[in-house]
């Protein structure tokens, strides 16, 4: 790796990097000297639980136009076990037990002090980029080395693992009440009626017919059924999570079931990001805005709820070119269960559960009153790990590991200075995040209306005058640190 490959201008600097923690293998990254000057800063977006994509660092996203602004380098990260950085040649139990936030934050140290070596930047300050679990690692980084990193900036972080995390469907049933609460009313009064007809047989064949269900689709198992919940208030979830600006086809997916990865910080960029899949299985990925939901949720002309709901299901089948509705638990766990590496096309299902189940949990549960889904246990979602890997792997071995997580990174309790929090009012996620200053050198940046990880991505004419807003104010907070 030369000095001229890390400040090259073409855009197309690409290297692997020998990481040199638990275990030998590949990591993946790139680079963008477009705007480099001499003494300037350099900027590392930390990957999250994705494979890293050259547009992020190509096109004009938030984090480029400050480099822009400031003269930096700009440098992508790849996380170990996702991606195509793979150390180990397999996703077995045994290698995953090399896949933790710890072992990514080695990674994020030996590569920013080989390379600041390397390429003759260790004068330079670091400030070290990042959303949704990347933006927790970059937030852990700045804390764990502040001589390393000048700065930080975490976009909807969560800086707390949670086993049970219910708060996630209070802060869908809170943005979606403040947007339209006839539209709450009517997700709610949709969703008991399935439920209600899942209970009785005869409505077998309306519900399959209404929702295309596969003809895998067992009524008669409780994991099929509670499956085919989950979907259902994902679809509901993750399009007010992401509160787009327009109706959006983000991409091709051949991964599936990745519902519990909270990593979307890709999902406008690299032809959709897997983490927040509205429906996932093969396919398009689409979001809708919730005004566009909304508006066919209280649209009376279109029947009762239940017929609404059935109307955006095959809206969004229609747009993915989707033949049926897959529910199939079994079918699942295969795919989760597979730990072959598909090095066309990356998936991130299985290794993003073995970091819930080991140290974060994350799990999005009915077992709040003051959100409009039921049928979604903690249980449910603690299964898996067993499933998948094994029975150790379980809901005492999960309690444990988040307990040690938010031990060695402190939770909501954060310490350090120069660390930029920002996150959505509309994001369920900023539950986890800190949204209200700490202190003058932990400002935190609460954005009225916004979804998960909005300001990262590149401004449009639809932007709101608070997500404006709120990209300046991280820049000036910015720039004024890397003048001190």
């Amino acid at each position: 790796m030369s000095t001229e490959d890390n400040v090259n201008t073409s855009q197309k600097g690409i290297g692997i990097y020998n990481v040199g923690s638990n275990v030998v293998g590949n990591k993946r990254y790139f680079i963008n000297g477009a705007f480099y000057k001499p003494g300037g800063p350099v900027f590392l977006m930390t990957e999250g639980s994705d494979t890293a994509n050259r547009k992020w660092i190509s096109m004009n996203n938030t984090w480029l136009t400050y480099a822009e602004r400031l003269g930096a380098l700009c440098l992508l990260l790849e996380h170990r076990f996702y991606g195509h950085s793979q150390p180990t040649g397999d996703l077995s139990t045994a290698s995953l037990r090399y896949l933790s936030s710890r072992q990514a934050l080695a990674d994020i140290v030996n590569f920013r002090t080989k390379v600041a070596k390397t390429a003759g930047l260790t004068r330079n300050k670091w400030v070290v980029f990042g959303g949704s679990y990347g933006g927790s690692l970059a937030v852990w980084s700045r804390i764990k080395h502040p001589d390393l990193f000048a700065a930080a900036v975490g976009s909807s972080a969560p800086m707390l693992a949670k086993v049970n995390f219910y708060e996630y469907l209070e802060g869908v049933q809170n943005s979606l009440g403040t947007h339209n609460k006839e539209c709450l009313k009517a997700v709610k009064e949709a969703y008991d009626q399935v439920v209600e007809m899942l209970k009785l047989p005869k409505y077998y064949s309306k519900l399959e017919s209404d929702f295309m269900l596969c003809k895998n689709f067992k009524f008669n198992s409780v994991m099929d059924t509670t499956f085919f919940l989950e979907r259902l208030v994902l679809l509901v979830a993750t399009n007010v999570q992401h509160n787009m600006d327009k109706k959006k086809k983000v991409g091709i997916l051949r991964s599936t079931f990745k519902d519990t990865d909270p990593d979307p910080q890709r999902g406008q960029i690299k032809l959709r990001f897997g983490g927040f899949y509205v429906l996932y299985g093969e396919g398009n990925q689409v979001f809708i805005r919730i005004e566009d939901f909304c508006d066919i949720m209280t649209n009376t002309s279109l029947g009762s709820p239940y017929y609404r709901l059935v109307r955006i299901v095959h809206s969004v089948f229609k747009e993915t070119f989707s033949l049926s509705f897959n529910a199939d638990y079994d079918g699942k766990m295969k795919a989760l269960s597979d730990s072959s590496i598909n090095h066309h096309m990356p998936t991130q299902g299985r290794q993003w559960l073995y970091q819930s189940c080991t140290e974060f949990g994350f799990f999005k549960t009915t077992d709040s009153k003051n959100q409009p889904f039921t049928g979604l246990p903690l249980s449910y979602f603690v299964k898996p790990c067993s499933d998948v890997f094994g029975p150790e792997f379980n809901y005492d071995s999960l309690k444990t590991g988040v307990m040690s997580t938010n031990m060695y990174y402190g939770g909501f309790n954060v310490r350090g200075s120069k660390i930029i929090f920002s996150n959505g009012s509309f994001d369920p996620w900023h539950t986890l995040g800190i949204t209200k200053d700490i202190s003058k050198d932990l400002p935190a940046v609460f954005i009225k209306g916004a979804g998960h990880c909005s300001e990262m991505f590149r401004q449009k004419a639809t932007d709101s005058a608070e997500l404006i807003q709120a990209r300046e104010k991280i820049f000036h907070i910015l720039q004024k640190w890397l003048k001190e």
